[in-house]
């Protein structure tokens, strides 16, 4: 009884041993089909032959806490791009979805996560490298943003003619609606501004840039002046407009106020609002003092300045003479009086 026992034993050991064997694979199968479960997910590839252009490939990502090559290689898988990642590309991401979606669309929520862990998708030649954000801008990237949809993250280069502002004016206003890592420059020669940032953001700026780059009111007005000199009223214009632009803290006014000395007029350029403002200050400064010093230009067109002059000279000596009492310049009325 006891040679059955002993001889039982060993048939007991190797079933033991093979019942632990079979545990460990099982639950080695288990656990590496949990880590896999948000990879399979997003590979959903409809007929499975891996080029990611199928019509009918759809894709569900469930990425919870994953590693960021995890999502990049599923994003190969689906879309049959080739990504290349920066060494410095390092994350713990999720990205989760209860639609099915496209490969296309795959690829813009992949951007999109991209985006918010600071990183950006750069493609050239064919290649997709993915670089952290501060790299981007010494990176080559898309130059067309007529091919990228206006909602896309990719990164684009924009260049924008500004046909009636400043384009370096733009800059100081535009560019806190830029990331740190977005690039926005002017170029003064060609009145051009240079963008490169995500396409959404690029978009919403040109959209902007479209609202503030109207065409203005270039009317010109012409102010004949009865009294004043041109030249002084445009210097106590500009000086008036400059003093109150820097008092609020602009550049002064935006208004063009220019003397024509010959015909003694001001020409008076900028928004209509302005130039009315400009027109009632000058008629207000064009107006007759009430004691001496008034000096006036006429223009004779038949008759000669100097001998008119001459006996215009001769009148007011004599009114003078008569208002006063005394004798006209010249004259010697007073001594043939005592004569007589």
């Amino acid at each position: 009884m006891n040679r059955t026992t002993m001889s039982s034993r060993p048939g007991l050991k190797v079933l033991k041993a093979m019942t632990r064997k079979s545990f460990r694979v099982t639950l080695f199968a288990a656990l590496f089909a949990f880590a896999a479960v948000g990879i399979v997910s997003a590979q959903n590839t409809g007929n499975g032959n891996g080029n990611g252009k199928n019509n009918g490939q759809r894709i569900t990502p469930s990425f919870k806490d994953a590693e960021i090559g995890q999502v990049i290689e599923a994003v190969a898988a689906a879309t049959g791009k080739t990504i290349i990642p920066d060494p410095r590309v390092r994350a713990q991401v999720t990205m989760l979805s209860q639609t099915p979606m496209t490969p296309d669309a795959f690829y813009e929520a992949f951007l999109a996560l991209l985006s918010v862990h600071q990183f950006v998708a750069v493609e050239s030649g064919g290649i997709i490298k993915i670089v952290p954000d501060a790299n981007a801008r010494q990176m080559p990237n898309i130059d067309l943003p007529s091919h990228v949809k206006a909602g896309s993250d990719e990164l684009i280069t924009q260049v924008i003619a500004v046909h009636n502002v400043n384009a370096a004016q733009l800059v100081p206003v535009l560019r806190p609606l830029m990331p740190q890592a977005a690039h926005m420059a002017a170029y003064p020669n060609g009145n051009i501004l240079i963008l490169s940032d995500r396409a959404s953001n690029v978009s919403r700026v040109m959209r902007i840039i479209e609202r503030i780059d109207q065409q203005g009111d270039n009317d010109v007005d012409i102010i004949n002046l009865q009294h004043a000199s041109a030249s002084e009223i445009v210097r106590v214009v500009n000086t008036f407009f400059q003093q109150q632009g820097q008092a609020e803290g602009g550049a002064g006014s935006p208004s063009r106020v220019i003397a024509d000395d010959r015909s003694n007029s001001v020409l008076i350029g900028g928004e209509k609002s302005l130039r009315l403002r400009i027109k009632a200050l000058i008629a207000h400064l064009d107006t007759p003092l009430e004691s001496g010093g008034d000096t006036q230009v006429r223009y004779l067109q038949f008759a000669d300045a100097e001998k008119i002059a001459t006996k215009l000279k001769e009148q007011v000596s004599a009114t003078v003479a008569i208002t006063t009492g005394a004798p006209p310049a010249g004259g010697g009325g007073g001594g043939g009086g005592k004569k007589k």
